[in-house]
């Protein structure tokens, strides 16, 4: 299995084609390669939309689901991309999240740095045609690109600000196709998988699967949370883990929250244009959970920390990690996350050699967790 691919329109959810073109026709299972429009996750719609998405999984799932002790993992892109744009064999050439990074195009790296286009299921480790033997990858899309001119115009709005209402929007859907993996696996770990933007619909996600009275139980079965660069809020990541703590369960999400201090997307839009910049600019990509060490399930990793670096190099068969990209402008190192392929094999350890990356593991192996409040902390 190659992956399954969706796409949000805020919270309303489509079945895409192979290579992730969006139908608005309504989605009919027995149609030979059914695909268009679910439902809303909300309201009166929510029930039958999830109905439709659980026999559609189902139907995927019967013949070639994951293997056993391969990863189930969710992906969720960040800022400016557009699911509604046509899909392009050549990921440069489309905002379609699953053309531009959820391919499994092996380009090359200089090209895939530059234009931000690096495929994260094929350096996560994921294969195209292998009938799930390395595990299962879950493309989300979402409408993270709304519009410069049509948010000022119709919303009164920066288009950054507008994106984050669309993310917690999305946040609805993602939900929906959480439960709905949990129902078709319900003994399997869900790993997600995210970058800038898509922190906020993950976050949101969860932090309302963690209200009583929408937790049946898929939390528990949340692995491996990557955060790269995350542009939510400081403050709404500290409500989930303080809405999980309230839950008394010692399953649930883990969190590798990766973060980089000279990253000038976060300090430029994610703290001065998101939509409560007045009274909470912070972000998790850029000041950590502020609140660990110390929080159990939550780790900061400061990606250009010269002490991560060097303890990284001697962890295991030893890692390199970078948070900026030298000789570039820095506004640049926002996606140098994932298009620097060393970046992407620790998390590729992450969710594949599980035992050596819990979180008392690595703590217990001394791993330079939290993040500085100056920029160059014992970086060249």
């Amino acid at each position: 299995m190659s992956a399954i691919r969706l796409s949000a329109l805020e919270d309303e959810l489509f079945v895409t084609g192979p290579r992730g073109g969006l139908r608005r026709e309504d989605y009919d299972p027995k149609a030979r390669r059914p695909r268009g429009r679910l439902g809303r996750f909300s309201g009166d719609e929510r029930q039958a939309a999830a109905a439709l998405l659980g026999q559609h999984l189902e139907t995927r799932l019967q013949d070639d689901g994951p293997q056993d002790d391969q990863p189930i993992l969710v992906m969720v892109h960040g800022f400016l991309f557009d699911p509604k744009q046509s899909p392009s064999d050549r990921p440069a050439d489309s905002d379609n999240p699953h053309s531009r990074v959820y391919h499994f195009v092996d380009g090359d790296e200089a090209d895939e740095i530059r234009r931000h286009t690096s495929s994260w299921p094929l350096h996560l480790g994921f294969d195209a045609d292998d009938n799930g033997a390395n595990g299962l990858a879950v493309a989300f899309g979402w409408q993270s690109q709304p519009g410069f001119a049509r948010s000022l115009l119709t919303r009164f709005q920066n288009f950054y600000a507008r994106a984050y209402d669309k993310a917690g929007c999305s946040a609805r859907a993602l939900r929906g196709v959480l439960e709905a993996l949990h129902a078709q696996m319900p003994d399997r770990p869900i790993d997600i998988f995210c970058h800038s933007l898509g922190s906020r619909v993950v976050v949101r996600a969860l932090a309302t699967m963690a209200k009583p009275e929408h937790d049946d139980g898929t939390l528990d079965k949340i692995g491996r949370v990557i955060l790269l660069g995350g542009s939510e809020y400081v403050f709404e990541a500290q409500l989930l883990c303080n809405r999980l703590g309230a839950r008394g369960s010692t399953r649930g999400p883990a969190f590798y929250n990766i973060v980089s201090r000279e990253n000038d997307v976060l300090d430029k839009l994610g703290e001065n244009f998101g939509p409560t910049a007045a009274g909470n600019h912070q972000v998790i990509g850029h000041n950590g959970l502020e609140k660990s060490p110390g929080v159990p399930n939550w780790i900061d990793l400061q990606f250009d920390s010269g002490e991560l670096g060097e303890w990284m190099l001697g962890y295991r068969d030893g890692y390199t990690i970078a948070g900026d990209n030298p000789g570039w402008v820095n506004i640049w190192d926002h996606w140098y996350y994932y298009t620097y392929r060393p970046n992407m094999a620790v998390y590729r350890a992450i969710l594949r050699d599980r035992a050596n990356w819990t979180l008392p593991q690595l703590r217990a192996a001394g791993i330079k967790e939290g993040v500085s409040k100056r920029f160059g902390w014992d970086h060249d």
